[in-house]
């Protein structure tokens, strides 16, 4: 199925929905939405449907399935980051609000700019963000196609952005320096434990960069985060108080460029979700969020600049 006809489906309401609790049951069930339960869907079925995870218990299910699911699962993994109604809403509501083609188009462009560029680029904008951008021979994309797989698995998010990953190594794909001034943060976690183990120190760092006033950036050195600073005060230890030892400590680990420019003026930083980072602009990630949590920082104005 292509992805555009997935969304018409999806917005038309005949893509059934599976979830994990009665309250999102009874909320999209009201609206008109076929919604069925996890523990009663058959992921036998030869068809494409759209789950919405609120619980650990069924994610860790659910990823079991990847490899025996007939069904083709596009998913919104609340569960990583806000599990709330009100979170899943907010998400729900602008995954169908978006313009998927004109979102499919700009994902192609950033694409084809990064496949046929050199090994280095340029992102700059008024703001004071410069930064270099090394490409190693192989890039680690995350999804450059348009249709969907018959039993494969994907993100909503994948649609509607333009990402490359350093999942084998540091720099495996690319590697940065320089400094993002940037607009809001999201973070995740693929394990309870991870989350409970963070859960303060997450807590913390979300409060300080949803409630500030002033500019905030990060200063990054040989690809990875050297300084955090907000309202203009090293804050560089809110980033130190997780607990990053495990993988990869603050090194970057993805580069994605958001291409929904419905969202822009329907953003709400002060909500966790994967769909805020889909923004049309930049995010740049740290962690993998399996022992330790990914923290995306996401800047709304800052370009490829063109050669």
């Amino acid at each position: 199925m292509d992805i555009r006809d997935f969304y018409r489906s999806l917005i038309q309401k005949q893509v059934p929905i599976i979830v994990d609790n009665s309250q999102l049951l009874t909320y999209l069930g009201d609206r008109g939405y076929e919604t069925i339960l996890f523990e009663n869907y058959d992921f036998t079925k030869n068809q494409v449907v759209f789950t919405i995870v609120s619980d650990y218990d069924c994610y860790r299910r659910l990823l079991a399935l990847s490899n025996s699911s007939i069904s083709t699962i596009v998913q919104l993994a609340a569960v990583r980051h806000d599990e709330s109604l009100e979170a899943i809403v907010y998400a729900f509501d602008r995954v169908l609000g978006c313009k998927i083609e004109e979102n499919l188009e700009r994902r192609s462009q950033i694409y084809d700019r990064i496949a046929n560029s050199s090994e280095e680029l340029y992102l700059a904008d008024e703001r004071g963000s410069d930064l270099k951008f090394w490409l190693a021979e192989t890039l680690e994309v995350v999804n450059s196609e348009n249709s969907l797989r018959a039993g494969y698995f994907y993100s909503i998010s994948e649609f509607l952005e333009a990402s490359i990953v350093n999942i084998q190594g540091n720099k495996s794909s690319f590697s940065l320096e320089g400094r993002l001034f940037f607009d809001g943060m999201i973070h995740g976690s693929t394990l309870r434990e991870t989350k409970e183990r963070n859960k303060e120190a997450l807590s913390c760092l979300f409060r300080a960069v949803t409630s500030s006033s002033r500019e905030k950036y990060i200063e990054i050195e040989d690809n990875s985060i050297a300084r955090l600073v907000i309202d203009g005060q090293d804050k560089t230890s809110l980033l130190l108080d997780l607990d990053l030892d495990a993988e990869r400590k603050m090194s970057i680990t993805e580069i994605g460029f958001g291409c929904n420019a419905m969202l822009i003026k329907r953003v709400d930083w002060k909500v966790n979700s994967i769909i805020n980072r889909v923004i049309h602009g930049m995010h740049l990630g740290m962690g993998t969020a399996y022992n330790c949590p990914y923290v995306n920082f996401i800047s709304q104005t800052i370009k490829i600049v063109e050669d």
